[in-house]
């Protein structure tokens, strides 16, 4: 009001209370003393549920697609999250295609024993870098070149820069001759963590569970790093025509991982804590009283 006194203010209410009728002064002085009075309070909209409709049981069961439908469950509209409700609008759009492309493409190239599945949380474990992370992933999923794929739109010829055998995905990354003395080494490491190992193993990874959790993890790092060193190999043959021993290229990963590992647990003053997660067993590395690092690989 523009007033720089509060005694005017006071003035002129008490001038304007006093104008007014005696029932509309008992009003203002209720509501002065109760509040202004509130509306009836009225309902909200209704919760609303949005999530797959059930299955028709006559339908048979595909447990192996990519369609993720079967694993959503119905959720709060309201309060859904926005992932969620991009992913059920995502595989209900294109159910059909989902619903018949297997998760893996090496269910057909090496059906899964029992008991057996991809694991594709382990992929991304906690020690495995994200290039090699994503190289697994892309294997699991089928997704690398070979030449049988390459010859179909390119002049190149469909057979292994490395044998002359017709390069398929199996060939690739299990059946090239070059691979058996990264695999012997691979079985040689894994007997020692008390593990075989396999094809399986290779390709679907290694549940972490928590008994194991510290070998599960390593063991996945190893697996990752093999098939890491045989996909750079044959990019390196084939761009250059230099023949590298993928054995030996996973061997210097593993290494040069320690030695960085250590190194960082040196400064840091943590060497109990490397000692637990890479030395375990002594089967890659150990460290001496003297505080060196003893490599076993």
């Amino acid at each position: 009001m523009g007033l720089s006194r509060p005694r005017t203010a006071l003035r002129v209410l008490q001038e304007v209370r006093a104008a007014l009728p005696p029932a509309a002064r008992v009003y203002l002085d209720r509501v002065l003393r109760e509040g202004a009075p509130r509306p009836p309070s009225t309902p909200g909209p209704p919760d609303l549920f949005i999530g797959p409709l059930p299955r028709d049981p006559t339908d048979p069961p595909r447990p192996f697609t990519v369609s993720r439908l079967r694993e959503l469950q119905p959720v709060r509209f309201q309060t859904a999250p926005k992932r969620h409700l991009y992913t059920l609008v995502l595989h209900t759009l294109h159910v059909l295609t989902l619903a018949s492309r297997p998760d893996t493409k090496w269910r057909d190239l090496l059906p899964p024993l029992e008991g057996e599945e991809p694991r594709w949380a382990s992929l991304y474990s906690t020690l495995v870098p994200r290039p090699a992370g994503d190289i697994s992933w892309r294997l699991l999923h089928g997704a690398v070149s070979t030449g049988v794929y390459l010859a179909r739109f390119t002049p190149i010829p469909d057979t292994c820069p490395f044998c002359g055998v017709r390069e398929t995905l199996a060939h690739v990354y299990l059946e090239c001759a070059r691979l058996q003395p990264l695999f012997r080494l691979l079985t040689n490491l894994l007997l020692r963590f008390w593990l075989h190992f396999s094809p399986h193993l290779l390709i679907y990874a290694l549940p972490v569970r928590g008994p194991t959790k510290s070998r599960d993890l390593l063991v996945n790092l190893l697996l990752a790093l093999a098939k890491a060193a045989i996909y750079k190999t044959r990019v390196r043959r084939l761009a250059d025509g230099v023949s590298c021993d993928c054995g030996a290229y996973f061997r210097s990963s593993v290494r040069s991982r320690l030695r960085a590992e250590f190194l960082w647990a040196a400064s840091t003053d943590s060497l109990d804590a490397f000692e637990e997660w890479w030395a375990l067993s002594g089967v890659l590395c150990s460290v001496s009283p003297s505080g060196s690092l003893c490599l076993t690989l």
